[in-house]
């Protein structure tokens, strides 16, 4: 079943819109609307003749895709996942809710990225298999995990074999997962990663608090070349950051993205760059104060082209977009570009 999946910007709140085209009221829309249901996302209803749009709160919070983009699944995590799901299936047998509705794909798990706390999507009119998006989710948090952290590893596989067993329900294998978990030394065997591995994730995270390398000496200004993009900082107070790969994050959670911005307003996870065939686009990663361009507020998840020339903000702090493929820096004369 597609899903129809939008995001809106109201004032202080951005929302996750999922529409229904032929709406009929039922129990569950109901009891979504009225209750604040523990470990559901909350919602509210918009009907306009025969269709209706669900609206799920999801301020100052980010997908599970977007949170795992960057990092790995540690143990504590992951069970705080598992946990987060067992409790919500309870609300939904506490609140008569039917949890094949449940969407269990990534994109619609939503959690704080400082605390882990887990919020769910239902939609009252989702008619997928639940035994194909429990086993597509175990599948998913196997390859997002923290291979040299054994819990991590136990917990996940355990929940994998679970959700692979036939006629696997979310209920039966939530209950056999909380009673008890296979050995971590039998289950590690095979799974541990190279040291090169390794070597290249320490590179990564190092690049991450690193976006650009200052080539001052003394008060000689150098010029890079430069194969990609490059943000153009408007404040000496905050470096100019060279865009590398095919998805780059920007935010203030250190450990979770590309481009680290330390000031007031910025979100944990604020905005991305992406490239696809050779063009550079700007989204919004749900930010509490806004991604910018040329002046003009991205609405949530929107994706813009960025040009050459270009201004970039986010929040209050802002860049100049440059495709020119050489990068001039000097610490003590940084050139101020006003957007």
């Amino acid at each position: 079943m597609d899903i129809k999946v939008s995001y809106k910007r109201e004032l202080d709140h951005n929302y996750l819109i999922l529409e229904q085209e032929v709406f009929q009221d039922n129990y569950q829309v109901g009891m979504l609307v009225k209750n604040k249901i523990p470990g559901l996302l909350e919602c509210s209803l918009n009907r306009i003749d025969k269709k209706a749009d669900i609206y799920y709160e999801i301020t100052s919070r980010q997908n599970l895709r977007l949170v795992l983009e960057r990092k790995r699944l540690n143990g504590s995590e992951l069970e705080a996942l598992l946990e987060g799901l067992m409790k919500t299936a309870g609300s939904c047998e506490e609140y008569l809710l039917d949890t094949q509705t449940l969407l269990l794909d990534p994109d619609y798990i939503y959690l704080d990225p400082d605390t882990w706390k887990i919020f769910f999507c239902l939609f009252p009119f989702y008619e997928g298999n639940m035994g194909n998006g429990l086993l597509d989710l175990a599948e998913y948090l196997l390859d997002r995990l923290d291979k040299q952290d054994s819990e991590a590893v136990a917990l996940g596989y355990d929940f994998y074999r679970m959700a692979g067993e036939e006629n696997a329900s979310l209920e039966a294998v939530l209950s056999k997962w909380k009673k008890g978990r296979e050995p971590a030394e039998e289950i590690m065997e095979g799974t541990r990663t190279s040291e090169s591995g390794a070597a290249i994730e320490t590179e990564t995270k190092e690049n991450v608090e690193t976006p650009l390398q200052s080539m001052e000496k003394g008060e000689t200004t150098f010029l890079k070349k430069i194969s990609g993009l490059v943000l153009r900082s408007e404040n000496p107070a905050y470096p100019s950051m060279e865009i590398r790969g095919e998805q780059f994050l920007i935010g203030k959670k250190k450990d979770a993205v590309d481009g680290f911005i330390k000031a007031r307003g910025i979100s944990r996870l604020h905005g991305k760059i992406s490239k696809e065939d050779g063009i550079y686009y700007l989204t919004d990663l749900n930010s509490t104060n806004g991604t910018f361009l040329n002046g003009g507020r991205l609405e949530v998840n929107e994706k813009a082209r960025i040009r050459p020339g270009d201004c970039v903000g986010f929040a209050d702090v802002k860049y100049l977009v440059d495709l020119s493929g050489e990068l001039l820096y000097n610490k003590t004369e940084r050139e101020h570009m006003a957007c």
